[in-house]
């Protein structure tokens, strides 16, 4: 577990109207967005921190199963115009609540508050984690009307759902706020998001999807190309529309240098890696994903893909069982589970596996497609010849991609290689997106060397290479050693002539401003020159006021916590934590060793 590591869990929706929990779920959203720009912070992705939302679970069981030292709560009351944010960061190791604040003010102030918020709480997680660098302004304030606003975050809160009925709710509410606002980038990338989702999840025409969220993308690009989500969603268009793996992976590369806990983006740039057949790079960078988005069915998903290209089926499955586990409707998880048993040899289990999926809609193709493949492995001419005509009748149907898929493979199974090089020719007409993955589809092994399909995959993904850029070196001080030395001198002068520790709520920023430095030096001075974050610098000084005042009879009337309080320590919990474990004891056995002596 890095200690530099932090969950932010759906803020609670404490209003009187339910249906508030749109505006709870779009703060949450906000306040990841925002920390993910932090360089050296690992910030859990939404999907892991929302799968815990409305568990009553102990916040340390929540942070060991995320891997994160640090978890965020809190909750959001609306009324008329007035917001009331509560927030507390708590330390996954002992569930110390470490800081809270209430936060009261007008809902027009909303942009300006989620800034806030956000850097208070990076704030407060280097005062006690370590050092890295923090910018004085997550994002610029928002120009759209807070009422549209709101209107955003309800079409958010529909398209994060991810079911054909409220995407499509979603995407009507953020169309009208692109309509009525068409220079918001935000309501734009939503929209092709949505489409995005509809069209590779066989719930729409995969073409007009493409088209119609391409537009948007557009729209977007031409508002601020350097978002980061706009690079991302860069990324994907090249890699879904025009099958571009090096302008996909560029515009990747670009989406993480501006937000580096970017999970989709490690997710994407891992299956890129595996088209060209880099396996132990694409393993690298889907293990990335999973440590910021530990609960991602779809992460789960890419890694059991991975070891299904690779002909490891048995250790393929059980990650299609875990994205199962995690989504239920998960059906490509589902579909590539009977594939893999299908591919060891268990074609009777695996036709049962196909015959036994539930209800997707009409026709069920992955039951129909996946039980077909399977009467073909097992030699039964008869059914096999009526599945694949049901296939074909499938064809100009929403689920036409995973049609064409089934006719691919099952006549490559059946060894009629000019049948199946046909429909691949068709899919890639049709701009199919399962064609990109066909040249390391196990079960086209039999065709991978024919000259027309290498012909055929020639023109889909030509002769790019993807390089993996080195990673970033660690930025050395910009404090040169000289002036190092020179601030810790006037550090420690300082804190010994006007002790600023014994205000109990003395900040970083505060203390970098009484000694006219910036809050990122002082930040690295701390960590690199001293070896404490600020938290631990603090707190030791207020240690060894507590200890000589003990130590002064004239003191002999106070009570310890009162010498505590007197030190600077912000309460009773915060003063024994910290005693505890720098003195090995309780400040009761210590009083009485000073006792005794």
């Amino acid at each position: 577990m890095t200690t530099k590591s932090i969950a932010i869990l759906p803020f609670l929706n404490i209003s009187a109207e339910p249906e508030n929990e749109y505006f709870s779920d779009g703060l949450t959203e906000e306040v990841i967005n925002a920390l993910t720009k932090v360089e050296g912070l690992k910030v859990t992705a939404r999907t892991s921190s929302f799968a815990f939302k409305g568990q009553n679970q102990d916040v340390r069981t929540i942070g060991k199963q995320l891997n994160v030292s640090t978890i965020l709560e809190g909750s959001v009351r609306m009324a008329a115009d007035r917001v009331r944010i509560t927030a507390q960061l708590i330390n996954v190791e002992d569930g110390f609540h470490f800081w809270s604040e209430i936060f009261d003010r007008n809902l027009s102030d909303i942009f300006e508050l989620q800034d806030e918020i956000s850097l208070l709480i990076a704030d407060k997680l280097r005062e006690h984690v370590g050092h890295f660098e923090i910018q004085e302004q997550f994002s610029k304030p928002s120009k759209l009307p807070v009422q549209l606003y709101k209107k955003y975050l309800k079409g958010r809160y529909y398209i994060h759902k991810m079911n054909k009925v409220d995407v499509e709710k979603g995407l009507q509410i953020i169309e009208e706020v692109a309509t009525a606002v068409p220079d918001y980038p935000m309501a734009h990338l939503l929209i092709h998001k949505g489409y995005s989702f509809l069209g590779s999840a066989g719930l729409s025409s995969t073409k007009f999807a493409l088209e119609k969220g391409s537009f948007h993308l557009q729209q977007a690009i031409r508002i601020n190309d350097q978002l980061p989500d706009c690079q991302f969603h860069i990324a994907g268009n090249h890699f879904w529309k025009s099958w571009n793996l090096s302008a996909s992976y560029r515009h990747l590369h670009q989406a993480l240098a501006l937000q580096p806990s970017f999970a989709e983006a490690y997710q994407l740039m891992a299956f890129l890696l595996a088209l060209e057949g880099k396996f132990k790079a694409a393993f690298m960078q889907i293990d990335k994903a999973l440590q910021l988005d530990p609960l991602s069915a779809v992460n789960h998903y890419y890694k059991g893909c991975f070891f299904y290209f690779q002909e490891n089926y048995d250790q393929a499955i059980p990650h299609f069982q875990k994205a199962l586990s995690i989504e239920k409707r998960f059906i490509f998880a589902r579909m590539m589970w009977g594939a893999c048993l299908l591919q060891l040899g268990r074609k009777a289990e695996g036709l049962i596996f196909y015959q036994n999926m539930p209800p997707e809609g009409v026709p069920n193709l992955t039951k129909l497609g996946g039980s077909t493949l399977a009467y073909a492995m097992l030699q039964d001419q008869e059914k096999t010849k009526e599945g694949l005509q049901q296939l074909k009748e499938a064809i100009d149907t929403p689920v036409m991609d995973r049609a064409l898929f089934f006719l691919i493979v099952i006549y490559t199974t059946l060894g009629k290689q000019a049948e199946a090089l046909k429909w691949i020719a068709k899919a890639i007409d049709q701009k199919v997106t399962l064609v990109i993955a066909l040249p390391i589809e196990p079960l086209l092994k039999p065709i991978h060397n024919h000259p027309k399909f290498q012909q055929l995959m020639s023109g889909v993904l030509g002769q790019h290479s993807i390089s993996i850029a080195t990673a970033k070196k660690y930025k050395k001080s910009p404090l040169k050693k000289a002036d190092a030395e020179h601030y810790y001198d006037k550090l420690e002068s300082f804190m010994r002539r006007e002790q600023p520790f014994l205000e109990p709520q003395l900040s970083l920023r505060q203390l970098a401003q009484m000694i006219d430095l910036h809050p990122n030096y002082l930040s690295q001075l701390l960590n690199e020159r001293i070896g404490l974050n600020f938290s631990e610098y603090i707190n030791g000084y207020r240690l060894d006021s507590f200890k000589n005042s003990v130590q002064n009879p004239k003191n002999q009337h106070l009570t310890l916590l009162g010498l505590a309080l007197d030190s600077g320590f912000s309460s009773k919990t915060v003063f024994n934590t910290f005693f505890k474990k720098q003195m090995g004891m309780t400040p009761r056995e210590y009083w009485k060793t000073i006792a005794e002596s």
